[in-house]
């Protein structure tokens, strides 16, 4: 685990190193939201602007193929090696010397992300107060870094949830190589933004409850007191609120080994602990706008429930849940690079199978009359685990009908879904180890995801940063070729990687090294964690 972990901070830091500042979703929103909290001492109200700092970095840094539309002297990556090296290194020069008062005066782009629960921007607030003096690549690279950090906890919570529920260390192992092996969960990780204390948060959630599980009531004002931190983190995890009722009702229902009266007095702790911490949030929200989330949670033009259940049936469901997969699985940040479509039928294929084999052994418990107090018991706790991803999955159903009404697009971000990477992990990996091949499986997945991001960071995230390829008209991609290096020195490959960057060279070569080393590593983590033998189903 401990290399596991090691492996996952040297990869986040590359990718928080080689990725362009505001080439993360929605990169530059969070971090105004950050610097409002730190320079303002207050929290965004509907009509908030971001900074003028930031708004006139976006026109000087190069920008994701999102931000498309955005008027010259915009311009995106595809744009911005057009220009000549003296244009590029005058936006260069101008980035570094805008004016320190400009943090503080507002500009006139809103500031969206504003709708945000304020408890990521507070944690982040005296890491920002410590660096206020230095250039902005600076703040986003230092912000970038903590999130890594912040993020890297997942795999010592991942380990632990996963013993509670897995037969042995070996299989615990082998979710954590493959949550540390997923590339897509770096996109959320490296960024500045809350997506990775939202992971955190739901990962203890899941480590609680599952704790819960087994007849310990005391963890259940932990599960409150985590669910309602994170509620004031993203809107999104009132999604987890039905697995909190199912564990509360679970416990009460077994024989209490404390005493029902503990139990009770435990499981009313959890609901109002919840509601303690998060209600003033939503309270607000609806003081300021009439709803609890600012929005994205209702359609834009009100109409009845009768006229959004006719329009949920005309979503194009088969549609919206490729694209949940394949956002899910790998999709080149902002700029929305994407892999040949082969690449993610793999996986779905992998998901079907794991699928398959969660069910099979599922069902043998049920069928089973006489199963042990332990097999019932890793049966239930699974149930925990399906009702916290599907539940999520829920609320991104609900997001696509949202689109589907608002922009007319049936869609979701699938990246939404490392929230609940654990919940995940573990359902995959114990709907593989019920199969006859299941340790073999896990491994290639394992190897199947290092190869995607071998593939994904060198023939596509750097060829398009460093100016290589570019969308062509329609929108597609251009393919990248080795034989492109001949036309342009490697120097200059990383000078591009470097550009807004505070290092040289030296620092990305080392961090390249260090992200191909960590990445071999998982594999063969996974590999020789199933030298030992263990038990396969549940």
């Amino acid at each position: 685990m401990i290399a596991i972990y090691i492996a996952f901070v040297c990869k986040g830091l590359f990718y928080a190193a080689v990725i362009p500042i505001w080439e993360g979703y929605d990169e530059y929103a969070h971090f105004a939201f950050i610097q409002r909290v730190a320079v303002q001492h207050e929290l965004p109200v509907p009509d908030t602007r971001i900074s003028r700092e930031v708004e006139q970095s976006l026109e000087l840094v190069p920008l994701p193929w999102e931000l498309r539309d955005l008027p010259p002297p915009h311009v995106i990556h595809d744009s911005f090696w057009k220009l000549t090296p003296e244009q590029r290194t005058t936006r260069q020069r101008d980035l570094l010397a805008i004016p320190a008062d400009w943090r503080s005066q507002p500009g006139t782009i809103v500031l969206y992300e504003g709708k945000q629960g304020p408890l990521y921007y507070w944690l982040m607030w005296p890491l920002y107060h410590l660096v206020r003096n230095t250039s902005i690549p600076d703040r986003v690279l230092t912000l970038r870094f903590a999130n890594v950090l912040l993020a890297s906890l997942l795999i010592p919570i991942a380990f632990a949830a996963a013993q509670r529920v897995l037969p042995d260390v070996a299989s615990a192992t082998a979710v954590c190589a493959l949550i540390a092996s997923m590339p897509e969960l770096y996109m959320d990780a490296f960024r500045v933004g809350n997506q990775s204390l939202a992971m955190i948060l739901y990962s203890l959630f899941t480590l609680f409850c599952l704790r819960a599980m087994e007849r310990k009531p005391n963890y259940l004002p932990y599960a409150g007191i985590t669910l309602g931190l994170l509620l004031i983190t993203r809107a999104y995890s009132l999604a987890a609120i039905p697995a909190m009722l199912l564990v509360v009702m679970y416990t009460a229902s077994q024989r209490p080994v404390y005493g029902r009266t503990r139990v009770l007095y435990m499981s009313a702790a959890a609901l109002v602990s919840t509601f303690v911490i998060a209600s003033w949030w939503y309270i607000r929200n609806l003081r300021l706008t009439g709803t609890l989330i600012w929005y994205d949670s209702a359609p834009s033009n009100p109409i009845g429930l009768a006229a959004i259940a006719r329009h949920a049936l005309n979503v194009h469901w088969l549609t919206a849940l490729q694209s949940v997969f394949g956002s899910h699985i790998w999709f080149g940040n902002w700029s929305f690079l994407a892999v040949r479509s082969w690449m993610y039928q793999v996986f779905q294929f992998v998901a079907l199978i794991a699928i398959a084999g969660l069910v099979t052994s599922l069902w043998a418990v049920i069928d089973r009359p006489y199963s042990t107090k332990k097999v019932t018991s890793r049966a239930a706790k699974f149930g925990v685990l399906v009702c916290i991803y599907g539940g999520f999955l829920l609320s991104i159903g609900y997001h696509v009908l949202m689109n589907s009404i608002n922009l007319g697009v049936d869609a979701s971000a699938g990246w939404y879904l490392y929230a609940v990477v654990v919940a995940e992990a573990i359902l995959v990996v114990g709907g593989l180890l019920a199969l006859r091949w299941g340790k073999a499986m896990t491994v290639g997945l394992v190897g199947c995801f290092f190869l995607l991001e071998m593939y994904a960071m060198h023939f596509l995230l750097i060829p398009y940063y460093a100016g290589l390829i570019r969308h062509a008209p329609d929108g597609g991609l251009q393919s990248f070729h080795l034989s492109q290096l001949n036309t342009i020195p490697v120097t200059e490959v990383l000078s591009r990687l470097e550009t807004n960057r505070p290092f040289g060279d030296s620092e990305l070569i080392v961090l390249w090294f260090l992200f191909i080393a960590a990445s071999i590593a998982l594999p063969y983590i996974c590999a020789r964690s199933f030298r030992e033998n263990c038990d396969g189903g549940i």
